[in-house]
């Protein structure tokens, strides 16, 4: 008897710490959820001005963001170790969930846009992502010039294994510059190392490295979901102005 009371105990305690847990989950994803949100409307600002979205177009393409942000939160709580291409790289939480959201929002657009509107979307796209490596490393190698005094030489090289290595986590090092030189990020080592001279080793071994985790938003804008659904801007106005109607003929006096 007394065994079986314990067995009931321990599968009550189980089953009441597996709902915390899934509280606690649910609790940190709608926490990312909210810190992710800028980076949504910042991508469907994109798509609005790269694609001629049709009325009809707009609330598919919506709704596809709600479930992006989403995806994207959980992409946040992933182990912040990655292996790539054989190389250990520390995950970026804001990076990780922003590429989800984009990746997630490609997908939904390949199933809405004509195929002129998707052509048009992945060769600004490529155009973009190639705008942000490029500007990634030359601004990271740029800091590393400051400290190492490099060579002309030595700098084309670091640039070319850094463009010819690129993993997509080293978006995040494109926020280096709000540490005003007092870090420089987790730059591998191989791309860098055997180029230098004994000084310049000596600094690179000293140089504060580290992976960058801020949520750099680039502040808040307000939403325009007016321009996304404009069938339900009109349906609510639709709404309202039958609710007033009504509730002027309530109002206005019965004749005798």
């Amino acid at each position: 008897m007394v065994i079986r009371c314990l067995l009931v105990m321990l599968v009550i305690g189980y089953c009441l710490s597996g709902i915390d847990a899934r509280a606690q989950n649910d609790a940190q994803l709608q926490q990312y959820v909210q810190l992710l949100t800028p980076a949504m409307w910042q991508e469907l600002n994109f798509i609005r001005q790269v694609c001629d979205l049709t009325p009809e177009q707009r609330p598919k393409i919506r709704a596809a963001a709600d479930v992006a942000v989403k995806e994207g939160a959980k992409a946040v709580l992933q182990p912040q170790r990655a292996n790539v291409n054989g190389v250990m790289v520390m995950r970026s939480q804001p990076t990780a969930g922003a590429q989800a959201i984009r990746d997630n929002l490609h997908e939904a657009l390949k199933k809405t846009l004509n195929s002129e509107q998707l052509e048009e979307y992945e060769a600004e796209d490529a155009k973009r992502t190639e705008a942000t490596k490029q500007s990634t490393i030359l601004g990271v190698v740029a800091q590393l010039d400051a400290a190492l005094y490099l060579s002309q030489e030595q700098r084309a090289k670091i640039v070319a294994n850094l463009d010819k290595n690129w993993q997509r986590e080293w978006e995040q090092w494109g926020i280096v510059y709000q540490y005003n030189g007092q870090y420089v990020p987790q730059v591998p080592d191989q791309y860098v190392a055997p180029l230098l001279n004994d000084d310049q080793k000596l600094v690179w071994s000293g140089l504060q490295k580290v992976s960058f985790n801020s949520w750099h938003n680039n502040g808040q804008r307000q939403n325009d979901d007016a321009w996304w659904n404009p069938q339900g801007v009109k349906t609510a106005k639709a709404k309202t102005t039958n609710a007033k109607g009504k509730a002027a003929l309530l109002k206005a006096p019965k004749k005798e």
